[in-house]
């Protein structure tokens, strides 16, 4: 079970601990017999790039916090003690990681799917190598040799994968010289990490990209006298913060740029390495990173950077994967109507990806082209590749529309992509608005001026076509005249966030919105001690706000009812005696990334309903721009209510938070009780309604 952190009396979870529970939920998704066995690599591979991530960004600002002496003692005292809570944590389940990929792997080759090394090969499996090498890898694998005078390491190991060759001279006159040692590059960003090889009768074969390298040595160092070659797979983690120059002279697409080139040359915190590997190796690799004693160094497996495994091929084995679901059309919204129209009439409520988000790009495609339309505004947090919503709004903008796109360039690791798609837009016409630097723009927003009156859509979700087919989110499309003039108040504030505006329909944050949510909590808490039914109902990623868990204990302990389905962090603790007994709380973790944030207040047996961008952590609070919406739709509400019941209800995919050592509910259902997922319960029902 979680260590209770006390703050005050006050059972807490520090975030990165419990962000370690939350991947721990997904590594049990990959043990589960009963899942698809592709899928279930696919969670592996989500596990390691979660994981990745989290030490290029939250490991990094700890060990930041342990070496600013400005900071309190305190402070750096629980960053410390997280820490060594986050490595235990990791080599636990490092261990598990392993154990699990190697299960996977055998049951792989049950299915007549075989992951071969280079050691495995047949001769005429062996020509095929070479083959592949000479068409595809010959230049692209470029030795460097770390012992010479002009290595930089800066320069030549990025965040990427590498293998540490040691290469063995020729014996001279019988004394073997002793081994050098080179690193190599595995170039899978551009060939992928899996290469298959043909079929033979019915068997499928695919070798790791690494070991098709490590076969091809001799290829690659000829010219060299070497007659021995050894291979360890190793990647180093590295400090994702982007350091921005303070040179006002700088443009703020420039700083942004500029701090993503650096980022490269960010300081390792991370050794992942081949436990075979020769502790020589090893040292001298832990001396080229500059690692200390606070860094993280865990030996493992053969393969490493396992976020490969999402794109492991099938094979055809589609009968591996999850059964199809295509998004859902809704018969409400026919083609050949107009959506415009459509959403004047009533409010829309959209849920992807059950249902398609090809509903959204026809209302943007008609606005675009649409006389009675003269402007659109929209906020930008994360776009596609080949966004079909930025293309639309340059259309639109070349048609005349007056086109204001919001672009947050701060996005982590999308900043590259949002930098290019704002100076394509500006070219085209639209007029771009940066986020502010102190004040990252998270809300989900479009406006469109009509001379009927103004549209508004609100979301939980980015407009992002990708994402919409893999992440829950909830979308309100409406017309209602507060909420639109609320809506255009907040692409005011954006541009001027440091003018006093007061919004009447959204809670907006960091204007207003935890004010506001206090007093909806406060207004149960009374509720509740005059004997009314006070209940909380909140769907969301993340709670991990001090004072936000402050508040729900004790309305816990005012007798509010209190169900939140939670899929991340959670540094509340539920059902603690005095405090949480009247906390339940879910986390699901299914085919879907649960992505939509959903809060509804009994007040009084009038409920209140709301979606919107926000976790309740402190930066979204108090240093993002977020919004939350109210719902004022009945039919909206009831789908709001269902979707919540079923994800507290969800037993299938369901895994307590914070108790249990984070079991999953189906393992403490009553016998002959059977698991109710969620997430097909939904897909059904929303195919109810179209027929």
């Amino acid at each position: 079970m979680p260590t209770n952190k006390v703050t005050g009396r006050m059972p807490y979870i520090p975030r990165d601990e419990s962000w370690m529970y939350f991947n721990r939920r997904l590594l049990a998704q990959a043990m589960r017999e009963d899942l698809p066995l592709l899928e279930r690599f696919n969670y592996l591979g989500i596990y390691s790039n979660n994981l990745d991530e989290f030490f290029r960004v939250r490991i990094a600002s700890l060990l930041r916090t342990i070496g600013y002496r400005t900071l309190s003692d305190v402070e750096r005292k629980a960053a410390r003690s997280t820490l060594l809570t986050v490595a235990r944590l990791n080599k636990e389940y490092s261990h598990l990681f392993e154990q699990t990929l190697e299960r996977l792997m055998y049951l792989l080759d049950r299915e007549h799917i075989h992951i071969i090394n280079e050691q495995q090969l047949s001769p005429e499996q062996q020509r095929q190598v070479v083959d592949y090498y000479t068409k595809h890898l010959s230049g692209a694998i470029n030795p460097i040799f770390p012992d010479s005078p002009s290595f930089d390491a800066e320069q030549h190991l990025e965040d990427a994968l590498y293998l540490a060759i040691e290469l063995r001279p020729r014996s001279v006159g019988g004394v073997r010289p002793e081994p050098e040692l080179a690193l190599v590059e595995i170039p899978s960003r551009e060939f992928g990490r899996f290469v298959r090889l043909p079929d033979i009768e019915g068997e499928s074969f695919l070798m790791f990209l690494d070991d098709v390298i490590r076969y091809s040595l001799p290829y690659v160092f000829v010219g060299r006298d070497y007659d021995h070659y050894e291979a360890y797979t190793f990647k180093f983690t590295k400090d994702a913060e982007i350091e921005m120059d303070s040179d006002l002279r700088s443009s703020v697409i420039d700083r942004i740029s500029q701090g993503v080139k650096q980022r490269r040359l960010g300081e390792p915190i991370r050794l992942v390495y081949d436990a075979m590997m020769p502790e020589y190796i090893l040292d001298r690799l832990s001396q080229i990173a500059e690692l200390n004693a606070h860094d993280t160094r865990i030996g493992g497996g053969r393969y490493h950077n396992m976020k490969d495994l999402m794109s492991l091929p099938d094979c055809g084995r589609g009968d591996l994967r999850f059964p199809a679901q295509p998004p859902l059309q809704l018969s409400q919204l026919p083609y050949g109507e107009s959506m415009i129209e459509l959403i004047h009439q009533r409010d829309r409520g959209m849920h992807f990806p059950y249902q398609s988000f090809d509903h959204f790009l026809r209302l943007l495609s008609e606005a675009a082209i649409s006389r009675e339309v003269t402007e659109i505004r929209i906020s930008l947090y994360r776009v596609a590749q080949n966004s079909k919503v930025v293309k639309t709004l340059m259309a639109a903008a070349q048609n005349g529309k007056r086109v204001i796109a919001v672009v947050e360039l701060l996005a982590r690791f999308d900043e590259r992509s949002n930098i290019s798609w704002s100076k394509k837009m500006q070219d085209a016409g639209v007029r771009v608005v940066l986020g502010h630097e102190q004040l990252k723009i998270h809300s989900k927003l479009v406006h469109i001026t009509s001379r009927h009156g103004a549209i508004a859509c609100i979301g939980s979700g980015n407009l992002h076509e990708g994402t919409a087919r893999l992440y829950t989110d909830y979308m309100l499309m409406t017309a209602h005249r507060g909420i639109t003039n609320d809506v255009l108040k907040v692409f005011d504030f954006i541009e001027r966030p440091f003018i006093s505006v007061r919004f009447h329909e959204l809670l907006v944050a960091p204007n207003d919105m935890r004010r506001r949510l206090y007093y909806k909590i406060n207004r149960e808490i009374k509720f509740a001690q005059s004997g009314h039914e006070a209940y909380i109902k909140i769907k969301i990623n993340h709670i991990v706000d001090e004072r936000m868990v402050q508040k729900l204990y004790e309305a816990s302990q005012a007798g509010v009812r209190i169900e939140l389905c939670v899929r991340g962090n959670c540094s509340l603790v539920p059902a603690v005696p005095g405090y949480s007994d009247n906390i339940r709380a879910n986390a699901i973790i299914d085919r879907y990334l649960e992505h939509s944030r959903i809060y509804i207040f009994g007040n009084g047996g009038q409920p209140q309903y709301f979606i919107g961008s926000t976790d309740w952590m402190s930066r979204n609070l108090d240093k993002r721009i977020e919004v939350m919406t109210p719902v004022y739709d009945p039919e909206i509400q009831r789908e709001l209510d269902l979707i919540v019941s079923l994800g507290m209800d969800d037993t299938a995919q369901g895994y307590f938070v914070n108790q249990f050592d984070g079991a999953m509910r189906r393992e403490h259902l009553s016998q002959g009780q059977a698991p109710l997922r969620s997430q097909d319960t939904l897909y059904q029902y929303y195919q109810q309604l179209q027929s």
